[in-house]
């Protein structure tokens, strides 16, 4: 009797198990295509927030300055010879760090690219922008649907403002050349974020499938095998007729900048252009294969170079160089092949190596020629910083956390920032604080236990620990980093409410 009761027991409880089981399974799968498959969420209060503020910007004069913006990928702080590099030559570079100002602290808001760029457009930091989670994939491969899966953003959020959206609606003309990597949905393209004109990529040039876009349209199809299972990594290599011919992409990329210059006829443009290289996997212009003493990747960086060269000659011939702002950075440090200089990290650390670039600004009459300086910046001060060169305001019911740096450029001041905060992969904190001369990173150690290394940059490459040295300091930066990381975990998006105070945030 005792062993049919137990029996029927096991029975219904195998029965309820497999139930629970399936309907688990069911809705795994119902979930599954529910995310794949849905639009992006929008904040609609500060989407109408966004529509406000654009729709009553003024309009900028007929001289108001031209802005290009030169965006490589993955370059190194040290991959320029104008930042000492020994093998690879760049004097078409060179020259406009001769012809402006060149920083030696100068950083990325982020170690990968995807935040970095969100950061440039929007002046906000990773996680205002939902970038936080490291790189964006097209929405049909693997990554992308486990991104969404996750409930990670895939497309930089539509209530966000960019630098092009803000020109755009203050009469700039304005195009994008190159990478684009803030998403591949529909409505969520850089033609839907101020961009008039778009010529390049969705994504970065080892990720599949490798489409290249003239605004909305396919120009050249990625007609390789592949779907929602294929590897990206298995598909870096198209042979002939399949795609892209990436060792065209630099010399496109200029032909069309020079195009785009040329058909403003006059109007003040923002021209942004975001280099495919020296991003892997490395192709270069035929006559620049094997020439270069760095070898393949010098190959690339000196094409690159010749590019920058080119677009200056044509702003020379078109008369527009003396009213014209260039601005030469990259997203993050330098991956395995490139160069940090005497820094320590690269691509993917929040060491400096892995955030510290270089960035050089011309801007004729208004920057010094021939001039250095070691004033800490980041790129999300460019935002800011060229609404104040057009004379535009910031919106304001958001943090912007970029800093105007007009006075810094001029010489009239130093760093705005009292500190620069370093955003690590996959992370919505920041792990690291700097003030100058000193950095503190907050690394977790084994078994989770906290621990904090104090730098002292001034002639270090982070490799000691001096906090025994400088108790106060490390106290102090400790105090501001856990401040920062408390504002941001209680308003991560940094939405200002009606009459409240901004602060320093």
């Amino acid at each position: 009797m005792l062993s049919m009761i137990f029996n029927k027991s096991a029975l219904w409880l195998g029965r309820v198990i497999v139930g629970v089981l399936l309907l688990t399974v069911v809705g795994l799968v119902v979930r599954f295509f529910y995310v794949a498959f849905s639009d992006p969420t929008i904040d609609a209060v500060h989407q109408r927030a966004k529509l406000e503020y654009l729709t009553t910007l003024p309009q900028i004069s007929n001289n108001a300055p031209n802005i290009i913006v030169i965006f490589f990928d993955d370059l190194g702080w040290g991959d320029l010879s104008s930042y000492g590099n020994r093998l690879i030559e760049t004097p078409e570079i060179d020259q406009v760090a001769q012809e402006g100002l060149l920083m030696t602290n100068f950083y990325s808001a982020s170690p990968v690219c995807t935040p970095s760029r969100a950061a440039l457009l929007t002046g906000r930091f990773p996680p205002r922008t939902r970038t936080d989670r490291h790189v964006y994939f097209p929405t049909d491969s693997t990554m992308g649907v486990l991104r969404k899966m996750l409930g990670w953003a895939n497309a930089l959020p539509k209530e966000e403002i960019t630098i092009a959206e803000v020109m755009k609606h203050a009469g700039y003309r304005t195009g994008m050349i190159g990478k684009w990597h803030l998403g591949d949905h529909k409505g969520y393209l850089p033609n839907d974020f101020g961009f008039e004109s778009f010529f390049g990529l969705h994504f970065s040039n080892d990720q599949y499938p490798l489409n290249l876009y003239r605004n909305k349209e396919v120009l050249i199809q990625d007609r390789r095998e592949g779907g929602l299972f294929a590897s990206e990594r298995d598909q870096l290599h198209p042979l002939p007729g399949q795609g892209v011919d990436q060792r065209q992409l630099t010399k496109m990329y200029t032909q069309e900048a020079i195009k785009f210059v040329k058909s403003t006829a006059g109007n003040p443009f923002f021209l942004y252009l975001a280099h495919s290289f020296p991003h892997v996997p490395h192709y270069s212009s035929d006559e620049f294969a094997n020439t270069s003493r760095g070898g393949t990747y010098g190959d690339v960086i000196e094409d690159l170079d010749r590019s920058t060269g080119e677009l200056m000659r044509a702003l020379d011939r078109l008369g527009l160089a003396d009213n014209t702002i260039v601005l030469i950075t990259s997203d993050n440090g330098a991956d395995y092949n490139g160069s940090p200089g005497y820094l320590r990290g690269r691509k993917g650390q929040t060491l400096e190596g892995g955030q510290r670039v270089p960035m050089i600004v011309r801007w004729p009459g208004r920057v010094e020629s021939g001039r250095v300086t070691d004033a800490m910046a980041m790129n999300i001060d460019i935002f800011p910083t060229l609404l104040q060169a057009s004379g535009l305001t910031l919106p304001k019911d958001r943090v912007i956390d970029g800093r105007d740096l007009s006075g810094l450029l001029q010489g009239k001041s130093e760093s705005p920032h009292a500190f620069l905060y370093y955003f690590p992969v996959i992370q919505t904190l920041p792990d690291a604080i700097r003030n100058g001369e000193f950095k503190l990173t907050e690394n977790t150690g084994d078994f989770g236990r906290s621990r904090m290394h104090l730098s002292h940059l001034d002639g270090d490459t982070e490799a000691h620990d001096v906090e025994n040295l400088f108790p106060e300091d490390a106290a102090s930066l400790m105090q501001a980093l856990q401040f920062k990381q408390d504002e941001i975990t209680h308003n991560p998006r940094g939405w200002i409410t009606p009459g409240a105070h901004r602060g320093d945030l």
